[in-house]
C-alpha cells in the first residue's frame, strides 16, 4: 500500500462504507460486535469506518481509500498488519490443524517462552481475552485468600465486577445484579490515598486489587502496591493493553515493580485472540481448582502466532522500536501546546505505548470536542485515529514524521474557525 501524504489530500467519498453501515446497524447492535470498533467512535462520512485489508502500517477501506493506521486494531498488532513471519506461522499451523481433542506441545512451548521473557513467574494460564484474564486472576486471588471483596481501579473488561464501577456504579441499566456491589469496590483516578481508604474499610476482607500500572505515577504505584500487601490483598496488574507496547517486560519491568499476578493480552499474537495470567506456583495452582478454563484457550492458531512474535521479540534489540522517536514527538507536541498558549486547555496524556491529545476538564474522552477536531484534521491527511494514537514496528521514520506533522497542524488549527466567534479567535492564542 502507498504511504499517506503529509499534506491535505483531495476529499474522498464513502458510498460503499455508508451503505455497509446502514445494513450492519440493522443486524448487529452498534454495527459491530466489538464496541471499541463501532462506527459511533469515529465520524462516518469523514474518516474510515469499514476496513477491507491491511498491510504494515496501512489499511484500505471498502471504498478503496488507503489510510495510515494509528490505532492498529486497538493496539493488538504491534508487529504491523499481515506481518510475514506471523502469517507464515499461522498458515503452517492451519495445515496441521487448529484445535484438537488433546493439548498440543505448542501450548507449553509458548508458555515457556513467555515465562522466560518475564523471568520471574513460575506458571501461566492462557485464555482468549483480557477481560477473561483479569477475571480469572480474581478467581485465583479469592481462592488463595479465602476472601471475597475485590477492588477495581480502571476499565478491566466488560464483566460485571469491572463494568459496575467503570460505567458509574449503576448496575440496573447494564444488566448487572445489585449484589455486585457487595463484593466490588471502585477507586478511580490512580489515587493511592483513596485506595488506602478503601483497604482500611475492607481490612481483612479484600482478596485482590487490580491496577493498570501504566496509568499511575511510579511513586504512587509503589505506594499503592505496598498498601495492598500490608492489607494482605493479592496485587493484580492489568497489563492487557500495556503488556506488549510498554516494553519487553511490560510496565512492571519498566518500573521494576512486580505484581503477584500479571494479566497480558493485546499484541501477544499480533491480532489473534490470546491472553494470559502469569504468577507464582502457589497462586497459579489455584487456576485448576477454580475451573478457570475455556474451550478455545488451547487453540493453536493464536499460539503459533504468539511463538512467531516471541521469535521476533528475541531478535529485536530495542522494544518497542518506536519508543525513542515517539518520545521526541511527545516532547515536541508539549512544546507546541506551550508555544500556542494552550497549556490550560489541552494536555498530552500517555506514553510511547499509546497517547492522546485531549481537553483538560472533560472526563468523557468520547465527548471531547478536541477529539472530533483531531479526527477531522488527520482524516484530511489520510491518517486514521479515534482520538488516541498507537504505533507499531511497521511505523518507520517516514510514518512517524507524517503523524507528528499532522498532530502539530491539529494543534495550530485549534479551535476550529467554525466553533468560535471572531473575538474568541483573537484571544485564543
Amino acid at each position: 500500500m502507498e504511504p499517506a501524504a503529509s499534506s491535505d489530500l483531495l476529499p474522498v467519498d464513502f458510498p460503499l462504507s455508508l451503505r455497509w453501515l446502514e445494513k450492519s446497524e440493522r443486524i448487529i447492535p452498534a454495527g459491530c460486535s466489538t464496541l471499541a470498533k463501532s462506527p459511533s467512535r469515529v465520524l462516518p462520512g469523514t474518516t474510515a469506518i469499514c476496513c477491507a485489508e491491511a498491510n504494515g502500517a496501512y489499511f484500505k477501506d471498502i471504498d478503496g481509500n488507503t489510510w495510515l493506521d494509528c490505532e492498529m486494531a486497538m493496539g493488538t498488532v504491534p508487529w504491523g498488519h499481515a506481518r510475514r513471519e506471523v502469517e507464515e506461522a499461522v498458515v503452517a499451523q492451519l495445515r496441521r490443524g487448529v484445535s484438537f481433542s488433546l493439548p498440543a506441545p505448542l501450548e507449553a512451548e509458548v508458555a515457556d517462552r513467555v515465562l522466560q521473557r518475564f523471568g520471574r513467574y513460575d506458571a501461566l494460564r492462557f485464555c482468549k481475552s483480557g477481560a477473561d484474564a483479569v477475571t480469572g486472576a480474581l478467581r485465583i486471588a479469592r481462592a488463595a485468600t479465602g476472601r471475597q471483596i475485590v477492588v477495581a481501579t480502571s476499565y478491566h473488561g466488560w464483566h460485571d465486577w469491572s463494568a459496575y464501577g467503570h460505567y458509574g456504579r449503576q448496575p440496573g441499566p447494564l444488566g448487572i445484579p445489585d449484589s455486585v456491589a457487595d463484593t466490588t469496590r471502585w477507586v478511580g483516578g490512580s489515587d493511592p490515598a483513596a485506595l488506602e481508604s478503601v483497604l482500611a474499610q475492607t481490612w481483612g476482607a479484600c482478596a485482590a486489587v487490580v491496577l493498570c500500572p501504566n496509568t499511575w505515577a511510579v511513586a504512587d504505584l509503589r505506594r499503592a502496591v505496598s498498601s495492598c500487601r500490608r492489607a494482605g490483598a493479592v496485587v493484580v496488574f492489568d497489563e492487557v493493553t500495556s503488556g506488549i507496547r510498554m516494553g519487553r517486560q511490560a510496565t512492571a519491568g519498566e518500573y521494576g515493580l512486580w505484581p503477584d499476578l500479571m494479566c497480558i493480552s493485546k499484541g501477544m499474537a499480533n491480532g489473534l485472540p490470546l491472553a494470559a495470567v502469569l504468577g507464582p506456583a502457589e497462586l497459579m495452582d489455584q487456576a485448576t481448582h477454580t475451573k478457570f478454563s475455556n474451550a478455545h484457550s488451547s487453540e493453536c492458531l493464536a499460539l503459533a502466532a504468539a511463538l512467531a512474535c516471541e521469535d521476533l521479540m528475541s531478535r529485536t534489540p530495542l522494544w518497542p522500536t518506536w519508543r525513542d522517536r515517539t518520545a521526541v514527538m511527545l516532547d515536541r507536541l508539549n512544546a507546541e501546546i506551550t508555544r500556542l498558549g494552550l497549556d490550560t486547555e489541552l494536555v498530552v496524556e500517555g506514553t510511547h505505548a499509546s497517547f492522546a491529545l485531549r481537553s483538560r476538564g472533560i472526563a468523557d474522552f468520547w465527548s471531547d470536542p478536541f477529539r472530533e477536531h483531531l479526527i477531522r484534521v488527520l482524516a484530511r491527511k489520510r491518517i486514521f485515529s479515534k482520538g488516541y494514537l498507537v504505533f507499531s514496528d511497521a511505523h518507520g521514520p517516514e510514518e512517524l514524521e507524517t503523524v507528528e506533522s499532522a498532530l502539530l497542524t491539529t494543534l495550530r488549527e485549534w479551535p476550529p474557525a467554525s466553533s468560535v466567534t471572531p473575538s474568541q479567535r483573537r484571544t485564543a492564542r
